[in-house]
């Protein structure tokens, strides 16, 4: 086609693509235009068809604005399209206003002069679909004039636009919070090249905050520099770090005011990295000289034995010590120490609540030793009471082939109560057993074995008495200690000697309930009046104060509260008394 008059030698002369657009239609393209967009022969085709989707309204109507004269503008970014290859290509253009033919054929229209065509632009549109993909915002922009020239989705996605070209030829300083952070990055970008994870804090285009760590390289270009770039988006760690921050200072603020003494401790060399005033009270330091020390100036153990302690209490192993601590006045203190490794400001360290327990370690000492001494002198006790007892029986026995029938009722009388004297000297070491043992030994004990051998044992001690099983006994297993025994030997004792009638009867009664088993012991002695029924077992009046008739089933209801178990005490008929014990089953 036949350039247009007056301007067709000057346009066919420029080396760079030009177009002349009239009526929002090409009248005039060069063969640079054509090569720059790919079509043969663009004339007569609408501007609009040689630019992408998305962009085509603001190239038609930059050139209708140059037609007109309603533009002041005469250099623009515009892109354009290759639409062969459909790629994006951003270009710069040098727009002049082209006057009417001089006939008046023709309307006014617009020449453009594409001055600045980046193959820089061309590679972008030819990776564009690898940059969508990446997880961080990904940008080109000049340097000096800071435009940005593209952008992938994902910094679209950032930037909280609607579009690549919603970016495009924006300005980069408008997505800085502050824009002399924009200004201080670019300088780095002309000294050195480039910036490696530089965070600063962006504003997206709805004005929300963004951290982000920008990694950017210059390119030199013609007569620009380019620079490409990424953009990671780091809000959620920054957030994280300074609530971790926060948390911190908190703590900090908690451990200087407690009033508890409280240590931060180097699990490696044993440094008291800080100690709150608490501690410095305690130990009689100053808190700066205390964090000069290591627990080894502290500590009475061999400093291989702390270490130990130290490295159970960094893994987890342990986390509760106790220690003898030397103040600085020299006095030793006992103390117990909690401690359990914290993570402070990226540091690992030991954090130690002191507890001073002095006065109650010299309690529990005071205590061991007056449990060491009660035993020694339980057995002691019991030996020579018992060694006297054994005489005056033999002695009983003596008299008792000597004795008239005057004296008879008296020799009875003296071997009677031998006898029950050496019973209670068995009773006084069952509850010596219990007052000292572990209150926690808790097992299962055989039922069966356990109250068949007691019963062999009254039926031996007391052949005059006529003791009997009702049913069968069942085999199941109690919860129990080593003393269950003594359980049934006082209540079966106890039947017989406490009765009244010629020839005593006994008899044993068991039953299962669910998940408990009760043992039953009726006598047909005098049975126990109701109001004598909790005091029986010296839960009104306890001990050797108590109305119940003795020690025995004393001892009987600390057994069976040892463990969850219950008795009881009810009327048999027609007379006598009946002791149930009720036990949970072992499972």
């Amino acid at each position: 086609m036949t350039p247009p008059d007056p301007y067709a030698d000057v346009l066919a002369s420029v080396t760079d693509p030009v177009v002349v657009v009239r009526d929002g239609t090409v009248a005039y393209a060069n063969a640079s235009f054509s090569e720059l967009t790919g079509a043969d022969d663009p004339v007569g085709d609408p501007i609009r068809a040689f630019a992408p989707r998305d962009t085509a309204a603001d190239v038609e109507r930059f050139c209708e604005a140059v037609a007109t004269g309603d533009t002041i503008d005469e250099r623009a970014r515009l892109v354009f399209s290759d639409v062969e290859a459909e790629e994006r290509r951003l270009v710069t253009v040098e727009a002049s206003r082209v006057a009417p033919d001089g006939d008046g054929t023709s309307t006014p229209g617009a020449a453009l002069v594409v001055v600045d065509s980046p193959a820089a632009s061309t590679e972008w549109a030819r990776h564009e679909r690898i940059l969508d993909e990446l997880p961080v915002g990904v940008f080109r922009t000049e340097l000096e004039d800071g435009e940005l020239i593209d952008v992938n989705d994902e910094l679209v996605a950032l930037a909280d636009a609607d579009s690549k070209d919603e970016l495009r030829g924006r300005e980069v300083t408008e997505m800085y919070a502050d824009p002399g952070a924009r200004e201080a990055v670019a300088d780095q970008l002309r000294e050195e090249g480039a910036v490696h994870e530089e965070e600063v804090r962006l504003k997206s285009l709805s004005d929300e905050p963004v951290w982000a760590a920008v990694t950017a390289v210059t390119d030199e270009r013609a007569d620009t520099t380019v620079v490409d770039g990424v953009v990671r988006d780091v809000t959620e760690r920054r957030e994280l770090e300074t609530e971790l921050r926060q948390r911190a200072r908190q703590f900090r603020r908690m451990f200087k005011r407690h009033s508890a003494p409280m240590l931060l401790v180097d699990p490696d060399s044993g440094g008291i990295r800080n100690a709150n005033d608490a501690a410095a009270e305690f130990y009689g330091y100053s808190a700066s000289e205390l964090a000069g020390m290591t627990v080894d100036d502290l500590n009475r153990l061999p400093p291989e034995e702390v270490e130990a302690e130290r490295e159970r209490a960094e893994t987890g192993d342990r986390n509760h010590f106790l220690f003898e601590h030397e103040l600085a006045d020299g006095e030793v203190r006992t103390v117990e120490v909690h401690s359990s490794p914290i993570e402070l400001e990226d540091d690992t360290l030991l954090f130690s609540i002191v507890v001073d327990v002095t006065e109650r370690a010299d309690y529990e000492d005071r205590l061991e030793t007056q449990r060491d001494n009660l035993e020694v002198l339980n057995k002691v006790l019991r030996h020579d009471i018992r060694n006297d007892l054994q005489l005056v029986l033999a002695y009983g026995e003596m008299l008792a082939d000597e004795a008239d029938d005057e004296h008879a009722d008296y020799v009875s009388r003296i071997r009677e109560s031998a006898d029950h004297a050496v019973e209670l000297t068995k009773t006084a070491r069952d509850i010596a057993d219990v007052m000292l043992t572990d209150a926690d030994n808790d097992h299962p004990i055989p039922l069966r074995s356990t109250l068949e051998a007691e019963l062999d044992e009254v039926r031996s001690s007391f052949p005059g008495a006529a003791v009997t099983v009702d049913g069968s006994i069942p085999d199941v297993a109690v919860h129990g200690n080593d003393m269950l025994d003594s359980v049934f030997r006082n209540l079966l004792k106890n039947a017989v000697q406490h009765n009244d009638e010629p020839v005593p009867e006994v008899t044993v009664h068991t039953e299962v309930n669910g998940d408990t088993v009760s043992v039953a012991v009726a006598d047909n002695g005098p049975g126990v009046p109701d109001a004598h029924k909790d005091a029986i077992f010296g839960k009104g009046e306890t001990g050797l104060e108590s109305d119940g008739t003795g020690m025995g089933l004393h001892l009987v209801e600390t057994l069976v509260d040892a463990i969850d178990g219950e008795v009881h005490v009810s009327d048999n008929e027609p007379r006598g008394a009946v002791f149930t014990v009720d036990f949970r089953i072992a499972d």
